[in-house]
């Protein structure tokens, strides 16, 4: 099997951007403690993403000569993604790189994966099916948006060590499991390949934070679950469209809230950066409280760390339902509803400080105070 080899070659990669940052911190480290959306105590490169490209590129390499039915999907994948993740990696670099062109990289990522691979042609509403079947352009937009939309949503879930990586493999290990019932080998394979590269990077970020994703990193995840979970509804009828969107639920859902909760509620304009996500929230309302009345203990990057398990089960009410009735359009529509709620309910709870005590986390002190 593959996979082992994936993880290692992921953590290999990894391991050589720590053990070489004294050469490169100074272009890659993230080192603005201060911005509104920075929740570590120490800087750390931001190229992770590469320890990721690594171990799926190497564990693809393997898998296709042996696989043949990988064919021509893998290599298009990979060439569509060069847009989108060099915008990230150059933005991790030179730190230069505005949200809007990344997001027109996405754009352009999304229309390449179109034309070699063609892309959304139903979603589950007749009329509209009928409409982005018999106009290519309209498939091309819907395609760019939607795609190039959850590319940039999981940057967004991106805050906390261990939250975008572990968000992103159990994504792909849905990914992979709908695939594998419905016989769809090249996506089930690349999938594999996504999660296995991304646990070897994980054993880096978490829980300590010795390097991040970051948006290089994201933005090759993102465009690739998006653009795998098209894939798997377009190659398999059987597959709703809707499980597309209920496997990305969690990014796709931040990501509207927070534009929603920015431009109607705050006033300001959607791309401007805060420290008002819901993880952020958990961090500091949940998880640092804590922390704060037990000094001794404190150790910063674990105190981060802490609040992305909050987040992987929050994550599951959608994607334990999505994974296994992809066919069934009305418990997908019911998983993202209780998503939803869950979300805005813990939300509101955190924002007004009446955060749910059996929420918080057990005191560290030795008399064990859970408030």
């Amino acid at each position: 099997m593959s996979w082992p080899i994936i993880s290692i070659t992921a953590f290999l990669a990894g391991g050589l951007i720590v053990v070489s940052e004294r050469w490169h911190g100074r272009y890659t480290g993230d080192v603005d403690l201060h911005k509104p959306q920075a929740m570590h105590a120490r800087a750390a490169p931001r190229v992770g993403g590469l320890a990721v490209v690594a171990g799926t590129l190497a564990g693809l390499l393997v898998l296709g000569p042996r696989n043949m039915t990988l064919g021509w999907l893998w290599p298009a994948l990979f060439v569509a993604v060069l847009p989108v993740f060099m915008a990230g990696l150059l933005e991790d670099i030179t730190k230069d790189i505005g949200s809007g062109k990344r997001l027109l990289a996405a754009f352009l990522s999304a229309a390449i994966a179109w034309w070699l691979l063609g892309g959304i042609s139903r979603v589950g509403l007749p009329w509209v099916d009928g409409w982005l079947s018999a106009w290519p352009v309209l498939s091309l937009l819907f395609t760019m948006l939607a795609v190039g939309g959850c590319t940039h949503a999981l940057n967004i879930v991106d805050g906390m060590n261990g939250l975008a990586g572990m968000i992103a493999s159990l994504i792909a290990l849905s990914l992979a499991l709908v695939a594998w019932q419905v016989q769809d080998v090249p996506i089930f394979l690349i999938a594999t390949a996504l999660a296995s590269a991304t646990l070897g990077f994980l054993a880096w970020n978490f829980p300590f934070g010795r390097v991040f994703l970051g948006d290089g990193g994201a933005y090759f995840l993102g465009f690739m679950l998006a653009e795998l979970a098209v894939q798997l509804v377009v190659r398999n009828p059987g597959v709703s469209p809707f499980y597309a969107l209920a496997v990305l639920f969690y990014p796709v859902f931040e990501t509207l809230f927070s534009i929603w909760r920015r431009k109607f509620r705050r006033g300001v304009p959607v791309d401007q950066p805060d420290a008002l996500h819901l993880h952020q929230l958990v961090f500091r309302r949940l998880v640092r409280v804590t922390f704060s009345r037990d000094r001794r203990h404190a150790v910063p990057a674990l105190c981060n760390a802490m609040a992305s398990p909050y987040l992987w089960v929050l994550a599951l009410i959608s994607l334990v339902p999505a994974t296994v009735w992809w066919d069934d359009v009305r418990i997908l529509g019911l998983s993202m509803v209780a998503f939803a709620a869950v979300y805005v309910w813990l939300y509101v709870r955190l924002i007004t400080w009446r955060r749910p005590r059996w929420l918080l986390l057990p005191s560290l002190g030795r008399r064990g105070r859970s408030d």
